[in-house]
Order: structure tokens, then sequence, then C-alpha cells
């Protein structure tokens, strides 16, 4: 275990021991090395009496200039593996872009060459074996231009806006997995210091109840079950250990680092920004602001585009043409002469082909199904999201009165606890009644722990649901 961890570890138990009332008589002093670590490690906690014990709990689990979850989130989109993979949507559809531009404009050929010629007998003594040419032709189909490249243009600039919209939801999914993760790791963080704490009270209380049986006034059966308690403890330690561990290579994965986290997040305070509005309306602003559907909602246009551009390609190709030669010997000239000549044509050209009618009819009809298959899209995410934000909504609502309802278990819990170890004191209950009001209290610390975090994940859930930038 990292100096920190154990500073934190040592933290929660000698701040949750002050609050429990563990300098009683007969409870066992904490150790003089927490006594030496706890004021480093939780600076002036215990001070703020208006604090709850939850409130003081959560504190301590704190390392001012640690990671915060937006940090986190911020190293996360930054070398994210899947916004590069986002991010050639864009390229993807530049490139579509300017390969339909090149339709819209006149076509420009160059072309120079030599040919050798055969000798051939004429009346005319010369007869040119060589020739030198070079030639250059305008060409503008008014079909290309007008029925296949304008449109394909139009859904070129709008998969260029969708692509933008697309990397937009993916920065979103990515800042939630990763404020997921670093909550994750939080809350493997502030277990291990509930186990922590467990094992130490066990071992106090083996201590006390092995004086009690040596003082007999206690069975050996109740330092049985304090030993047996005491080895659960230590089994749940090394379980939350293993739990650390993995929560804390998650998320250095996703933060493609080596370097160990630390919590920088105060969990005790409130959390902020959160959205007083109705589901209804926040139905409303996910339909409005959602970028995955924005996305979806331009590719439909833009298949719209693409469709028209297949259907004009069954259209006669309807052109004009005109080019320059200027060549030696120039086969318009008669005679031929050994001598550089230039000549020019234009003209206009009207040309249809079966094959290229049929071929752009089919390719109309798989446009035709992609453009359903992206309706139907919409329609399946739009149904999906008002799912998220009921979930969200209603989430959201759920982990408050779970946070109220934790702070309020754990100040019952420690009450209870105090008072079942006066009455142990004084013979009125047993050590398994202690050990019933224990298991309460390390259950509270951790639903006050959960409940600080799951408000938060929620608070993600939701701003992601409605389509707010992380």
């Amino acid at each position: 275990m990292s100096i920190h961890r154990y500073t934190v570890v040592i933290g929660v138990a000698g701040i949750l021991f002050f609050c429990l009332g563990a300098t009683h008589s007969h409870a066992q002093a904490p150790p003089e090395d927490a006594a030496k670590i706890q004021p480093e490690a939780v600076p002036d906690l215990v001070t703020d009496e208006s604090d709850d014990a939850a409130a003081r709990a959560l504190r301590s689990l704190y390392v001012p200039g640690g990671l915060t979850s937006t940090q986190a989130v911020t190293q996360v989109v930054a070398t994210s593996p899947d916004m590069d993979r986002t991010r050639t949507l864009l390229l993807d559809a530049q490139g579509g872009a300017m390969q339909a531009m090149s339709g819209l404009v006149p076509r420009l050929e160059l072309l120079g060459r030599y040919s050798r010629l055969s000798p051939v007998e004429s009346l005319f003594p010369i007869s040119l074996t060589q020739q030198f040419a070079s030639d250059a032709t305008v060409m503008y189909s008014f079909t290309d231009s007008l029925a296949e490249a304008l449109p394909a243009y139009r859904a070129a600039k709008k998969n260029k806006v969708a692509a933008r919209y697309q990397m937009q939801a993916e920065r979103n999914d990515v800042a939630l997995a990763a404020r997921q993760a670093y909550y994750e790791f939080a809350r493997a963080e502030a277990g291990l210091g509930v186990a922590n704490f467990a094992l130490e009270a066990a071992e106090s209380q083996r201590k006390e109840t092995a004086a009690l049986v040596q003082a007999g006034s206690a069975a050996r059966v109740d330092l049985l079950r304090v030993e047996a308690q005491q080895e659960a403890a230590r089994v749940a330690v090394e379980r939350a250990r293993l739990g650390l561990q993995v929560t804390t290579r998650s998320l250095q994965a996703l933060m493609h680092t080596d370097q160990l986290p630390t919590l920088g997040e105060d969990l005790s305070r409130p959390v902020a920004d959160i959205s007083a509005d109705s589901e209804e309306e926040l139905k409303k602003r996910a339909f409005r602001d959602r970028p995955d559907l924005l996305a979806l909602r331009t590719y439909v246009e833009a298949s719209k585009y693409q469709l028209r551009s297949a259907i004009g390609g069954r259209l006669p190709d309807m052109l004009i043409r005109g080019s320059a030669q200027y060549s030696n010997p120039n086969v318009r000239v008669f005679p031929q002469e050994d001598g550089f000549e230039s000549t020019w044509e234009a003209g206009a050209v009207i040309r249809w082909s079966p094959n290229d009618t049929t071929r752009a009819q089919g390719r109309a009809k798989q446009l035709q199904a992609e453009l359903d298959r992206v309706n139907a899209d919409v329609i399946a995410l739009q149904d999906r999201v008002r799912v998220e934000v009921a979930e969200g909504y209603h989430g959201m609502h759920a982990a408050r009165s779970a946070m109220a309802s934790a702070r309020l278990g754990l100040e019952a819990a420690r009450e209870g606890y105090r008072v079942t170890r006066d009455q142990l004191q004084a013979g009125v209950v047993n050590t398994t009644t202690l050990l019933q009001a224990q298991a309460e209290l390390i259950r509270a610390q951790v639903d006050v722990v959960d409940s600080a975090i799951g408000l938060r994940v929620a608070s993600a859930q939701l701003r992601r649901a409605i389509g707010e930038m992380p």
C-alpha cells in the first residue's frame, strides 16, 4: 500500500473512532503511528462541529492537489483512441466534399505525346515518320455537374456537419466513461478505508474481549466470535485492496499513464449544476441538443442528397467540349509539312448508355435502403434518449434521497454502536450484539460512500443524457 493510501486509511479510522467515542476507558487507544499521521492527513476536519460524521469521513479521503474527476476527463479525452477514430469521420467527409467539388467545374485535360509513324507512299515527296503533339481539352457535363455532382457536394457538406456532431457525441461518451472510472476508483479507495477501519475495530474488540475472558466476565465463545469477525475483516481488507488495484489500473489505462492517482475531489461537497427542470423539459432539451441525435438527423439529410445524385445518373449525359492542338505534323494540315501547326475544335455531345442507367438505378435503390435505415435509427435513438433522460432524472432524485438517508443512517449506526458498547461494558448485552452493531455501522459507512459517489455518477449520466458537454 502507498504512503498516501496508508495515511488515508489511518485518517478514516481515526476520524470514525473519534466519532464513535473510542476514548472510553475500556476501548483501546489508537495506535501511536495513527495519532502521528492523522492530523497531517486530515487537517481541521474534526474542529468543524457543524459537519456530521458522514461529511468528516468523506472529507478524510480528500488529498489536496490530487486528481479530480474533471482532470481525469480532460486527460482521457485527450488520449482516447475512440476520439482519434471519430476524428477520421471528419477527414473522410472533407475528402468526399473535395471529390464532389471536382465535378462542379469544367474538366481540363492536358496531353503531350510523341509518335513514331510508318512511312507511306504518296504523290508528295515528303513522308514524315514521327510526330510531336500537345493537346488541351476543356469539357463540361451538365448532367454530371447539376444532376450528380451538386447533390453529392451538398451531401458531403452535410456529412462534415454530422461528423462534428459525432465527435461531440463521442466526447460525451468518453467523458462519462472517464467519470465512472474515476468514481469507481474513489469508491474502491473509500471501501479500503472502511475495510481497514473494520479490521482495526475488530482487533480492538478482540483485545477487549480477551481481557474480559481472562477476568471471567465473558465466555470463551465470545472471544471465538470476535476472532472469526477479525479474520473476516482481514479477508474484506484483501478484497478491498484487490478492488482498488483493479479500479486504479482501469483509470490508468483510460488516462494512458502509469502515475498512481490520488483522490483530489472532496466527496463531502454538494454536487453543483443539478438541473431543476422537469422530466419533460429535460427530454425537450435532449431532443434539441443531443449531438448523437443531431448527427443522425444530419446524416438523413446527407442521404437524401446522395439519393438525388444517384437518380441524376440515370439521365442522358449532355456536355460541351473544346480542344486545341499544336503538333508537328498536324494531321489536319494538307499537305503535311515538317513544322508545328495549331488547330482547334468545339462541339456539343449527347450520350446515353443503358448500362449507366441500370447501374444508377441500382445505386439509387441501395441509397434508398440506407436512408430508410438511418430514419429508423433516428426513431430508435429518440426512444433511447427518452429512456436515458427518465433514468437520469429519476436516478438523480433517488441518489439525493439515498444521500440524505445514508447520512442519517450513519448517525444512527454511530449512536447505536456507542450505546451497545456501553451496554456491553455494563453487562447488559453480549459480544454478539456488539458485533451486529459494528456490522451495521460498517454498512452505514459504505452507504455514505456509495450515495456520495452515486449522486455524482447520476449527475454525470443526466448531463450526458440531455447532451451537455463535459
